[in-house]
């Protein structure tokens, strides 16, 4: 600097002579008057706020600030980053390379971007400016922004944030080295600025959401399942409580001194009153007994042994509102791939003509063989940031059908949890907000709508009251990470996300898992078959997207387990793909599972390897002239981009050179060589084999794939024996 005084305020003077800001010793810097409020060896700099409205916050730095690990930036680990971070905010605020000093209210900008580059170097063991690998922090935003925002998808905005220091770095590295921090070694934004890789981080970061771990999905969605019964009735029928019409009906509580005698109703209309009636209702409340059990699934509410995390029956029947409107909220969301936005803008009511849900409609599959229902709502993100109307499939059943999907019955069952308030509600919308406190506010309340981040708050609570997840074992099966189940175990309803509720839908639409309830297992399985017989996921891009996403993921999931030796490949394809990654798998060796994961993405990446799924396997169209498929269908070599859906089969698949499968697929290709070996052993029971070879090939089929991808055959021919066993037992 070539001035005594700086932008901010005067520079201290030592022993009568000016010397610049870098020049000062550590004890000299600290007694320097950084900002006008303070000095900075204080933990806070602040500024006092210049603009009308500005809070207090914006105007300041704490470099006490929390990291993401949860330590604070003050603590001994972290001094040299927290040395340099002063130095560069000082030369920031007094003497920036370009002059131009950034006003007050934008410090809040700087402790968040401070915030996300020191969290990252800290998980990686950087101190200083001069080690960070700057390429290697910009690709790995998209996960670590997804795995630290609390938003559904990451925005420009908040993918600028992060980049911003290593811009500063850059710019203030010559007095910087004057100042003993060894800085950036070259510029990064040298040929494309902040926004551009803002733009492509907020792409990417959508495909690093990943799906919910199967060892949470699972038994999430069993109890949301378990909660649509029998529980959810009863929960409707509890709210009767809120019906103040007992006192009139004459069904109030009974004065048994009366002259009138037993039977007469002492009829109040004071709260008193009111209160007694209620507790009267509750505490003759009958709860149902779920199919094949002895005893209620709840005790009376007036036991206090079943007034878990309550103190009084009111406050237990609001936990219990709140579990039945989560888990349909879950079941929504989750099976059937809606955002949460568009879950919360759906009407309440139903259509007079149709009895349905309002907005639901039923139409009939391509072939008519099934009825496809369909949902319109409001999408309220748009690029062109308009809202406007989508279709979103609840689920399909054989045609004729008096079964309705799981989502159908969930908005049923909200529709009679608000019908209480729905008279005198501010809104039109199907789930309104519950009102505060612990217990339900009466029926004369004025509810509005719930906002999503209400929503995303009772949908973690949800999970941390309902959902058992103590057990889970520190990683799952398919990790892509170390220790990526233990965030879960410990503080389950922090990790998660609403949009894993999305991908968790498109993950299990490629593959039912045989853990799911049968009804969510039937869900899915009609999902399957409504995409593939409709058009509506190519008419909705946010299912595309993420059925897209995921797809990915699992391709470089799948990719990832056989470099780390961890799965094999079957099919012509995952011989190729085995061959072509061995130098992958040398170059992974050693590295930590996350920065293996991360590798093998990017080659996935840059290798730009397509993928398709479907139960029986994956098909990756790069030998289109092999595809068995397109051959039956008489395809053009251009048109060649995906499977032929129409003609796909697990036979014709097996042979072809796009063809890949992995443990996943092991499910299908057991139950594929169950039944053929049974169907094809039962006619040789009977002297009958004309007929059954191709039965039998099958069978020998499946038997070779499920071998190559590490299956013991053993405990499935026993159960092929001991079923013939049994059968010829019975005659």
């Amino acid at each position: 600097m070539d001035r005594k005084k700086s932008i901010h305020g005067d520079l201290p003077k030592y022993d009568g002579d000016f010397r610049p800001l870098w020049e000062l010793t550590q004890a000299e810097f600290d007694d320097f008057q950084v900002t006008p409020l303070n000095k900075a060896v204080k933990v806070v700099w602040r500024f006092a706020p210049t603009t009308p409205g500005t809070g207090n916050a914006r105007c300041q730095i704490n470099w006490a600030m929390k990291l993401l690990d949860g330590s604070r930036l003050t603590e001994p680990q972290h001094s040299v980053r927290l040395a340099w971070g002063k130095k560069l905010m000082a030369l920031i605020l007094h003497a920036p390379d370009n002059g131009d000093v950034p006003a007050p209210a934008s410090l809040g900008v700087f402790q968040q971007a401070f915030r996300w580059l020191l969290s990252w170097m800290a998980e990686r063991g950087i101190h200083s400016p001069d080690q960070l690998d700057v390429q290697a922090y910009i690709d790995d935003l998209p996960r670590y922004l997804e795995r630290h925002y609390e938003t559904e998808e990451i925005s420009i905005a908040q993918a600028t944030r992060p980049l911003l220091i290593l811009r500063w770095l850059w710019s203030e590295r010559r007095l910087l080295q004057k100042w003993g921090v060894s800085t950036l070694k070259y510029n990064i934004f040298r040929d494309h600025g902040v926004d551009h890789y803002a733009k492509t981080i907020a792409t990417k970061s959508l495909g690093w959401i990943p799906p919910l771990p199967d060892e949470v999905a699972i038994p999430l969605f069993n109890n949301v399942l378990w909660w649509l019964g029998a529980p959810a009735d009863d929960v409707v029928r509890l709210l009767g409580y809120l019906d103040d019409s007992l006192s009139v009906t004459g069904s109030g509580v009974h004065d048994s001194q009366s002259s009138l005698g037993a039977s007469a109703p002492k009829v109040g209309l004071g709260k008193k009153a009111r209160l007694k009636r209620a507790s009267k209702f509750l505490s003759d409340f009958a709860f149902s007994k779920l199919p094949g059990e002895s005893v209620p699934w709840h005790g009376s509410l007036v036991d206090r042994a079943n007034l878990d995390k309550a103190s009084t029956p009111h406050e237990r029947v609001r936990i219990l509102f709140d579990a039945v409107r989560e888990a349909c909220c879950l079941c929504i969301q989750g099976l059937c791939g809606m955002r949460i936005s568009e879950l919360l803008g759906i009407k309440a009511g139903f259509d007079p003509k149709s009895g349905l849900p309002l907005g639901v409609r039923v139409e009939n599959s391509e072939t008519g063989l099934y009825q496809v229902y369909v949902i319109r709502t409001v999408l309220s993100k748009t690029e062109e940031g308009l809202p406007r109307e989508m279709d979103w499939v609840l689920g399909m059943t054989p045609s004729g059908s008096q079964e309705e999907p799981l989502p159908v019955r969930a908005l049923r069952i909200l529709n009679g949890l608000f019908a209480p308030w729905r008279a005198n509600a501010k809104t039109s919308r199907l789930i309104l907000a519950g009102g505060f406190g612990d217990v339900l506010p009466l029926k004369s309340a004025q509810l509005g709508g719930i906002t999503s981040d209400c929503m995303r708050s009772a949908m973690k609570r949800f999970i941390d009251r309902w959902v058992d997840l103590s057990n889970l074992p520190n990683e799952s099966k398919h990790k892509n990470m170390d220790n990526d189940l233990v965030p879960w175990r410990e503080a389950n309803n922090r990790v998660f996300k609403t949009h894993m509720l999305r991908k968790s839908w498109a993950q299990f639409m490629f593959a039912v898992d045989s853990r799911l309830m049968p009804a969510i297992q039937m869900q899915f399985h009609h999902l399957t078959l409504a995409m593939t017989d409709t058009g509506y996921i190519g008419d909705n891009p946010l299912l595309v997207n993420d059925m897209e996403s995921v797809a990915t993921q699992a391709r470089n999931q799948m990719i990832f387990e056989m470099v780390r030796g961890h799965s094999t490949l079957a099919g012509r394809m995952g011989e190729q793909l085995e061959k072509a990654t061995k130098d992958l798998s040398n170059q992974v060796r050693g590295l930590s599972t996350s920065d293996a994961f991360v590798a093998v993405a990017s080659f996935c990446e840059q290798a730009q390897l397509p993928i398709f799924f479907s139960p029986h396997g994956s098909c990756m169209p790069i030998h289109t002239h092999e595809m068995r498929c397109h051959d039956e269908a008489g395809t053009s070599l251009f048109l060649r981009t995906q499977p032929s859906y129409i003609t796909r089969q697990p036979s014709l698949c097996v042979g072809c050179g796009c063809f890949v499968l992995d443990a996943r697929h092991a499910d299908f290709w057991a139950a594929r060589y169950l039944d053929n070996w049974l169907a094809y052993q039962r006619a040789e029971l009977r002297g009958k084999v004309d007929g059954y070879r191709v039965i039998m090939e099958r069978a020998i089929q499946s038997g070779k794939l499920l071998k190559k991808i590490g299956v013991d055959l053993t405990p499935l021919d026993r159960q092929i024996k001991s079923t013939l066993e049994g059968e010829v037992a019975n005659g």
